[in-house]
Parts: C-alpha cells; structure tokens; sequence
C-alpha cells in the first residue's frame, strides 16, 4: 500500500507491519514529458519537457535540474534561448524539447534527438542533434555526428552493462550503440522476433547483457488515434552459439509476455532487484488516452521468459493520481524516483514520489 510521509517517519526500518512497495511523497514545479537519467552517485538528472507553473500556460524548457535524496530537487540551469541575434543558435546549450532520450554512461549525460514543438499549431521539429553533458561541470557540448536514419523523438536509450543503446521506430533489424571513442551512434544488427515500428515506449536493463522494451503507440502519430499496445520484448545483447561459431555479431530479440493492463505507455525503470518496474500508464479509451495509476513487476526467468506480477492497484491508499508522460529512476536510497507526469488535458503534476519494493 502507499503510505504518506508522516505514517512513514513513525515507522522502524524492521517493522513487520511496513508493506512491500511503498511511496514518499516529495514536491516540485509541474513538469511532464522530460528526459531523467540517474548517475552512479545516486542521483537523477532531469532535462527539458513540458513545464506549466501554476495560472500559466504549459510551454517546452530546456532547463536542468538534479534530485538527491538530501536536499530533494535543485534547478541547475535556467531554460534560455538558444537563438541569438541575426539568427545565430547556441552551441552551448541544446534547445528546448520533450519526448527525447538520454542516458548516463562515466560522468556525463548523453541527450538524443526529441520534439520542439516550437509555435502551437505548427507542429514544431523533430531533431536529430546530439549533446554531452559534463555532470561534473554542468557543461554542454553538441557532438559533431547527429542521429543516423534522421530525426527522432518518442524513442528510448539504455546504458546496458556499459553499453548505450537506442531504440528507434526504424529499428526492425537493429539497433543503435553509442561508440564512444568516435562520439557516434553505430548500427548494431539484430535478428530474432522484434518489436514493431514504434515509439511512446520504455526501456529497462533487467542485467547486464539485456535491454527489455515494453508498450507503445505503433507509429509516431498513433497515440492520436488510441492504437496502444502492451507487447514486451527482451534483447539479448551476448553473442553466442551458431552466430558466434561463424563470427555474425547479431544480438537477438524475443518476445515476453504481454501484460500490465490492455495497453500502455508509462515509465519504466530497474532497480537493485531482478526486474522491471512499471508505473502508471497510458491505456487506450473511447475518449481518448486513460491514464493509470497502478504498480507493475516484469520478472525475467532462466528460461528466457517473463512474468508479470501487479505490486499495488490503482486504489492503493495514498497512490499518486493517475498519469503518463512522468519519469522513473533509480535513486541512492535503493528506490525507483517517480516525477511529474500528465492526466491528458485535466492536470500537469509536479509531485515526486520514491518506490521501495522490499522482498
């Protein structure tokens, strides 16, 4: 069940009566569709999204900012206009953007493509630019070499056992790994049963060698038409048996099983345990997208397999609202670090949550 922060505190670490997950309520400006990375140290890097203050207008940001389970959120760098006088952009500051994807691989931030929505009404740029983020300095860089295949947005990026990989609605027969002695994203070939072209969809490490991808919209402008699906795949990127007998370097997909409601696209995340947690959701409704707000566990088996287990409902006590476009990672204190989010077109959250899931 969800406990608020005052049942908490009264509670001792070895309480029998403590339940298996629970969530710390904790507060923050509204925020929906950025990018969050979590370093070795512990903490979580947030950038970009949707931020709406309150009696304001949504509007996209390119601001920074860093939670630590000590002092909670502190902004590190202010949104600002990356277009300078007669036309010039920054080369020091990537601009403003959602649906991106990063990763943290050693001491920096690797941020990919995303949406700039730009004026309402256009329907804005989809982007293909590269950026580092020195998390010592807090310093940007755009790399030289943009996203091969063009731009993207709605994708997903996973440090896997040190190596990063992208997923993309162009990836049926590869992937995209980040090399970085050449700062570029190189094709990795796949083979196995893949995902279907998509985007909206999450990503986990479930160990060192396996990427597992789950939910989507089935194309890029899908979600408009309601046409989710909850389909999860695993790769495997160890090279082994007849591929390695004849020196192929393909990794292999399979199927797991599908679950965690009829549809979705929520936020995902591994934790210390074997498994991958899932938060809240987006599932498909006769009006429209209806979020969720229940509490999933994907556990790998030997076999190659999965199973889906269901940690708290929707009425857990205590549970955050129901939302999509919110971020999951994990944090120094052992738990999964949930932000913001989005209940379409009622309500942007700038609540934080922390999920401990105790054996």
């Amino acid at each position: 069940m969800f406990q608020s922060p005052a049942e908490l505190a009264r509670e001792h670490e070895h309480d029998p009566r403590v339940p298996a997950a629970k969530i710390i309520l904790r507060a923050a400006e509204p925020w929906s569709g950025p990018t969050a990375s979590a370093d070795q140290a512990g903490n979580v890097w947030l950038f970009g999204g949707y931020a709406e203050p309150e009696g304001k207008p949504r509007h996209v940001v390119n601001d920074l900012l860093r939670y630590d389970g000590g002092s909670g959120w502190q902004q590190l760098q202010e949104p600002i206009d990356v277009t300078l006088k007669g036309g010039r952009v920054r080369d020091n500051r990537p601009g403003p953007r959602l649906a991106t994807a990063s990763c943290v691989v050693g001491d920096e931030m690797l941020v990919f493509g995303g949406w700039d929505p730009q004026t309402p009404g256009t329907g804005g740029v989809i982007l293909d630019d590269v950026w580092s983020l020195s998390l010592a300095k807090q310093t940007w860089r755009r790399l030289a070499a943009p996203m091969p295949g063009g731009p993207a947005s709605r994708h997903v990026v996973c440090n896997v056992g040190g190596t990063v990989i992208l997923h993309t609605f162009r990836c049926l027969d590869s992937v995209l790994v980040w090399d970085a002695a050449s700062e570029t994203l190189k094709e990795q070939p796949t083979s196995g049963t893949p995902p279907s072209s998509r985007g909206l969809h999450v990503a986990a490490a479930a160990d060192g060698h396996t990427l597992v991808v789950f939910g989507s919209a089935l194309a890029e402008d899908a979600a408009a038409d309601g046409q989710m699906v909850n389909d999860a795949f695993a790769l495997d990127t160890r090279v082994v048996g007849a591929l390695a007998a004849v020196g192929l370097r393909s990794w292999e997909w399979r199927p797991l099983a599908a679950g965690a409601g009829e549809g979705a696209v929520s936020c995902a995340e591994a934790d210390q345990d074997p498994s991958l947690k899932l938060v809240g959701a987006a599932a498909a409704g006769g009006e429209g997208l209806v979020p969720r707000a229940d509490v999933w566990a994907l556990t790998l088996d030997d076999s190659g397999g999965g199973e889906w287990s269901l940690l708290l409902g929707e009425d857990a006590p205590n549970a955050p609202g129901p939302r999509n476009a919110a971020t999951l990672s994990p944090v120094g204190s052992g738990g999964l670090l949930l932000h913001g989010g989005w209940r379409p077109f009622v309500s942007t959250y700038g609540d934080s949550h922390i999920l401990k899931v105790e054996a």
